[in-house]
């Protein structure tokens, strides 16, 4: 089906699209019967965002000229009414069964922001089934939480400073917070004061600020590939520009970085350089001091995504790529989400001073401030010890539970399976035996109760269909054994079934040679 876009128009894409289908339909090119391509390949063919022809096709549908069946795909239902092209143009509608008089309204012509795929939501759903095993989320393990020393905490400083607390706050934060957050950070080599750090609502907002004061529309960022679904829907979104570069061993590929800063005017480099999100793999000391070496000489600042640096659970510490910056351009992101307080949404900015007053003026814009009872609840907990107590408990829980996921792996999978062996992070990325595929497998494994993200949500490019995340920090290690021997005898029984079938296509083929 060759459509014809003009990406000068005034008109939206999706627009075009719906208009350009109806004109094959009209001029006989597709018939009542006829099957559309599936969203993400038409996506691909034209060049625009998925969720642009999902729109398109949400609209056709709207107007009974297409329908879905589910595992087969999408077809023409019936044929527009014969009326022109030009004359329901004319009317500002895009497509000739649209009327004002007869059809709902369609918000997707007014709202104006188109996302990537809902990873959330998707993760979200998958975590319904309670009485499954979940290998899915990323997350502390509820079963840790230090519920009574933190309620301790909160009762103190409600006692203390209840009123104050209660009230609106600086937008910057919580002053001993900031403190505590600026000591930590000196503790790692990082030399950072208490008015360089912003509270955040969590690393995702912190992102979504950063993208705000240094990114124009139209301007590109450079992001690893794979990574952190959370970023591409900040920095991949519809109309913004970016640049992916592939993680290898050793993390980002600086080869591949260097020949894109040579060639490109890039606003920033987001990373995540310790046990990378979904890899797992930690960039070494001197690829970071590279790193950082590329970023000054092409004058490009660095976004270090460093959420899970508190859980490492084997191997030397590395410094954080905001201990080595001699230059000012090392922007440091993290939380305490991935310790032990993912509910409480507080995070922080590490940055240069001119860059945290803009930040602090365009969070004024978002929210005024962070819960002041949240961070001074952290605080307390943090001051009393009982946060590097908490944490010294949490890595001791992941790292068996690592190890369980680890051994499991190595007893049940296929031979040609691969995975790495992170030394902290909460997750092991796996690729499957070439031939089969992460969603058919994840549909199979919900099935039988068990649950994990398909690889593909952690692409901004080039999606692998064979590779998966499986976290291993909500379950125990015995619910992680049981888990992965599901999974491999589900993918077992699979490749059986398409030995079966290419043994059955080679026979085909033979006789038909005699």
């Amino acid at each position: 089906m060759i459509l014809e876009l003009n990406r000068e128009s005034h008109v939206p894409l999706y627009a075009q699209i719906v208009s350009e289908v109806c004109r094959r339909m009209t001029d006989g090119a597709l018939k009542v019967g006829d099957r559309l391509p599936a969203n993400r390949e038409l996506a691909k063919t034209l060049g625009v965002n998925r969720n642009t022809v999902t729109t398109a096709y949400a609209e056709l549908a709207a107007d009974g000229l297409i329908s879905s069946r589910v595992g087969s795909g999408t077809y023409v239902s019936r044929l527009p009414l014969p009326a022109s092209t030009d004359s329901f143009k004319a009317r500002g509608l895009t497509s000739p069964m649209s009327s004002p008089l007869s059809s709902p309204m369609l918000w997707d012509a007014l709202l104006t922001l188109q996302t990537r795929d809902n990873w959330l939501a998707e993760m979200s759903s998958l975590e319904q089934r309670r009485d499954g095993i979940s290998l899915a989320l990323a997350l502390p393990s509820a079963d840790l939480f230090p519920l009574d020393d933190f309620r301790r905490s909160v009762d103190r400083v409600l006692r203390k400073q209840g009123r104050v607390l209660l009230q609106l706050g600086a937008t910057s934060g919580y002053a001993p917070l900031q403190e505590y957050i600026a000591s930590q950070l000196a503790l790692s080599g990082a030399k950072v004061s208490a008015d360089e750090v912003l509270i955040t609502n969590g690393c995702q907002q912190s992102l979504d600020l950063i993208r705000q004061i240094l990114v124009e529309p139209g301007e590109e960022v450079v992001i690893e590939n794979p990574t952190y679904p959370g970023a591409l829907s900040v920095f991949c979104a519809a109309g913004s520009k970016y640049i992916s570069v592939p993680v290898g061993r050793n993390g980002m590929d600086l080869n591949v970085l260097e020949d894109v800063l040579s060639q490109r005017r890039a606003k920033l480099i987001y990373v995540v350089p310790s046990f990378q999100n979904p890899t797992g793999v930690t960039m070494d000391s001197a690829a970071r001091h590279q790193l950082i070496g590329l970023a000054a000489r092409y004058r490009v600042p660095i976004v270090e995504d460093d959420i899970y640096r508190e859980l490492r659970y084997d191997g030397p510490e590395v410094p954080p790529l905001k201990a080595l910056d001699e230059h000012g351009l090392v922007i440091y992101i993290s939380s305490f989400s991935k310790v032990g307080f993912p509910g409480l949404r507080v995070g922080w900015i590490a940055a240069p001073q001119i860059v945290i007053e803009h930040l602090n003026r365009v969070k004024q814009r978002c929210d005024l401030h962070a819960s002041l009872l949240a961070q001074a609840a952290i605080y307390e907990f943090a001051k009393r010890g009982l946060l590097s107590k908490h944490i010294k408990r949490v890595k001791k829980a992941y790292r068996q539970r690592r190890d369980a996921m680890l051994e499991a792996l190595d007893r049940y999978f296929p031979d040609d399976a691969s995975w790495s062996r992170p030394e902290g992070g909460m997750s092991v990325w796996v690729r499957l035996p070439g031939s089969l595929g992460s969603r058919q497998l994840l549909h199979q494994a919900a099935e039988s109760g068990v649950t994990f993200i398909s690889g593909d949500h952690f692409f901004a490019s080039s999606p692998q269909d064979n590779v998966i995340r499986l976290s291993f920090t909500m379950a125990s290690p015995e619910a992680i054994d049981d888990a992965v021997k599901r999974l491999a005898a589900i993918m077992k029984t699979q490749l059986l079934k398409l030995k079966k079938q290419r043994g059955t296509m080679r026979a085909d083929g033979l006789r038909a040679l005699v």
